[in-house]
Formats: C-alpha cells, structure tokens, sequence
C-alpha cells in the first residue's frame, strides 16, 4: 500500500504521551484506501519530502512502525475513523514535520491493533513492534524497497 499526503497534527499523544512521535496521514484522504486494510501495526518505509536537498531528515527513506486504526488504548479518546500513524525510525529524531509531505509505503502486518490495560503495557509493546520492523526491514525484499522508483519521482 502507497500512501502521500500532507502530515496532520493528529492529537500530540505519540510523541508526547508514548515517546514515539508520529507522522498523521489525514484521515478523510485515505478512508476508501484503508477500507479493507485491518487494522493493526505494520511496517514499511517512509520519506518526508522537501525542497532543500539538504534538509536533515528529508528526502530519505527511513524505517517506519506505522498504526492503521482506532488507538482503542486512549479510551473516550478513540478515533472515529481509521487513520495512519507512523513513526519514523531515523538516525536523528525528527521533528516539525506538520504539514510537510510524506510518502509512505507498508510491505507487511505485524500484529492487530488491540486495546491494552495500561500506558507501560501500550509502550512495552510498541518498543517490539520497532525491533520487529528493523528486523524485517533490513532483510530482502523489504530491504529493497528503500530504493523504490516512488520515494525518488
């Protein structure tokens, strides 16, 4: 699945609440999209593009854990409708990407989203879903995709 559009604000939790800033597709431009993709956490590669060749952080792809779904953790807070949330596993943190372009491609399913009793639980969690996708993303094919033709034109 391809994904490109503008990163939303979404709600802050990622970053602040979880310590795993993500990158928000806008929900509304994907939802015939996503329609039939489960929701849960997958992994893939994703580049946030700019105009200055030079900028740190832009214009590579970098490893990304990414969430389709609801975020049933944040009860009374879920989100009505499925979105894309993805953090991005660059050498340097990156930060103020709000409304720069991503593009973001998923290669594969790591487990379902799920609503968990606690925050630590929730963080514990996702800390697995980031070595599993660095695991799986340094192996052929995924590996390979780094280099697809959509993160260059």
């Amino acid at each position: 699945l391809r994904l490109r559009g503008k990163v939303d604000s979404g709600y802050g939790r990622g970053g602040k609440k979880l310590g795993f800033p993500t990158a928000n597709l806008p929900s509304r431009l994907f939802q015939n999209a996503l329609q039939d993709v489960p929701a849960g956490v997958y992994f893939g590669w994703a580049l946030l593009e700019s105009d200055e060749l030079a900028a740190p952080g832009r214009n590579i792809a970098h490893k990304a854990v990414v969430n389709v779904g609801f975020s049933p953790t944040f009860e009374g807070q879920e989100n009505a409708e499925k979105i894309v949330e993805a953090h991005l596993m660059a050498e340097e943190p990156l930060t103020d990407f709000y409304n720069e372009t991503m593009r973001l491609q998923l290669h594969g399913f790591l487990r379902p989203e799920i609503k968990f009793s606690s925050f630590p639980d929730l963080i514990k969690q996702i800390n697995a879903d980031v070595v599993d996708a660095k695991e799986a993303l340094d192996v052929s094919p995924f590996v390979g995709f780094k280099s697809d033709l959509f993160f260059s034109q």
